[in-house]
């Protein structure tokens, strides 16, 4: 018996939404398990405000160390790349230097050979 199922391989881009889902569907589940609950309605509100603090205490940290990291990372790329550029420049200097001391050394070398052909005596 042949089957024409096709199985396509799990990616990160369809992971992302399901784990949202289930996270979604976890917090839906225990509100409407607390709601149901045989408890007062003073005592649900106080556990769902608790909840609610808790898991925005852990958003609110989760989202500081991600600013925290996305800084550390910014200072990081700036510097090498200021380092880069002090590399650079240091290398053009160098570059313009010998070049100038290879000018002037064949402008020397130009000029002495001038001499010697314009001396009397020349053959």
């Amino acid at each position: 018996m042949e089957t024409n199922a096709h199985y396509l391989p799990v990616s990160s881009d369809r992971t992302g939404p399901k784990v949202m889902m289930f996270i979604g569907g976890m917090a839906l589940g225990y509100a409407v398990a607390t709601l149901l609950a045989p408890r007062s309605g003073r005592e649900i509100r106080s556990s769902l405000s608790e909840f609610a603090k808790s898991k925005g205490d852990s958003v609110s940290g989760a989202v500081r160390n991600a600013v925290g990291a996305a800084r550390d990372a910014t200072r990081n790329v700036s510097r090498r790349v200021a380092d880069a550029m002090d590399q650079g420049r240091e290398k053009a200097r160098d570059a313009v230097g010998s070049a100038a001391s290879k000018a002037a050394s064949a402008s020397r070398a130009a000029e002495e050979m001038t001499h010697e052909r314009a001396a009397p005596g020349f053959q």
